[in-house]
């Protein structure tokens, strides 16, 4: 602080015979000087607070970040191509007629960005938009849909871990999951088909679950022992009683399969396997017709002609 002191007569005002810019030049010399002068702040630089923060670039997250940021970047071109419509009958003409696909109340989507799996789980999370919870778990129909494809169905169905909330076009169910009930697609967790085929039992209507449990056969995601076995382990849920009697009627057992398959192949007609594994058609043995004469009718023909003659004509006389 002295030699800030004796160096500010130099600051002010020149020193006799010496010029005013060589003065400062000599103060500014000093290293102690220096670094006093650069802890000092200036007294007319703005405060900090006056000051613009530094620009941020933010990252998009997308539409379904409350899954998993994997499902919010795949999600992004879904969201951009979200069609927010009131519902009129001409939305109802259109959705009638394929052009667009309805996920919820106003929200629409075009079909053709539906062609798989992952599409149809991220469609429904983009729709759900900011009500969207990380608890949210596609179930029911909504994850036949998901799995199978089609026009999705409403209203659409989710199972939560957490308590129940209220939303336009949707219905939620509150359910204990295991690790083994859910499939994560795209980032976003569906319930395995196994899951929703048991829940499709339970809770659907039977003439609507039993062609959805038909087509998650063919496609060969559920097999009837597979799922009977689900069933028997779900030990005081409700509807799983009921789920059990239903399934025989939805999806034929494996032995009643066999075994209609073996009538068949005993049936005249039937085509079976020879020892070459060909199929060789059997036809029906041909019966050799009976014509048995009718009381009171009188029958004709080649035969009957001749008998008639030899009555006729009596009977032999003997040599």
């Amino acid at each position: 602080m002295e030699t800030l002191a004796a160096a500010a007569p130099a600051l002010t005002a020149p020193a006799l015979g010496v010029p005013g810019d060589a003065a400062l030049r000599a103060a500014l010399a000093d290293p102690v000087l220096r670094e006093v002068l650069a802890d000092d702040p200036a007294q007319d630089a703005p405060s900090p607070c006056d000051r613009p923060p530094p620009p941020v670039r933010l990252r998009p997250i997308g539409l379904c970040a409350a899954w998993s940021h994997h499902a919010a970047d795949l999600a992004l071109p879904l969201g951009a191509e979200l069609q927010r419509w009131e519902e009129t009958p001409t939305t109802a003409a259109m959705v009638a007629r394929g052009e667009i696909v309805r996920l919820l109340p106003g929200v629409f989507l075009p079909p053709d960005l539906l062609g798989t799996s992952v599409r149809r789980a991220l469609a429904l999370g983009c729709a759900l938009g900011e009500h969207l919870q990380p608890h949210h778990v596609i179930a029911g129909r909504s994850a036949a849909w998901v799995h199978l494809g089609g026009r999705p169905p409403a209203p659409l169905e989710l199972l939560s871990p957490a308590h129940r909330g209220i939303l336009a076009g949707v219905v939620q169910r509150h359910a204990r999951l295991g690790p083994g009930d859910i499939d994560t697609v795209g980032g976003a967790p569906v319930t395995t088909p196994r899951r929703t085929a048991s829940d499709l039992l339970r809770f659907s209507p039977e003439a609507i679950a039993r062609p959805l449990l038909r087509r998650l056969e063919r496609a060969g995601l559920v097999e009837h022992e597979e799922l009977r076995a689900h069933l028997h382990r779900l030990h005081r849920h409700p509807g799983v009683q009921e789920a059990r009697e239903r399934l025989d009627r939805a999806l034929t057992p494996p032995t009643a399969r066999s075994d209609a398959a073996q009538r068949d192949s005993t049936l005249p007609g039937t085509t079976q396997r020879d020892g070459t594994g060909r199929h060789d058609p059997r036809k029906p043995r041909e019966q050799p017709s009976a014509v048995r004469p009718l009381a009171g009718m009188r029958l004709e023909g080649p035969l009957i002609a001749a008998r008639s003659e030899r009555e006729r004509a009596g009977p032999l006389s003997s040599p």
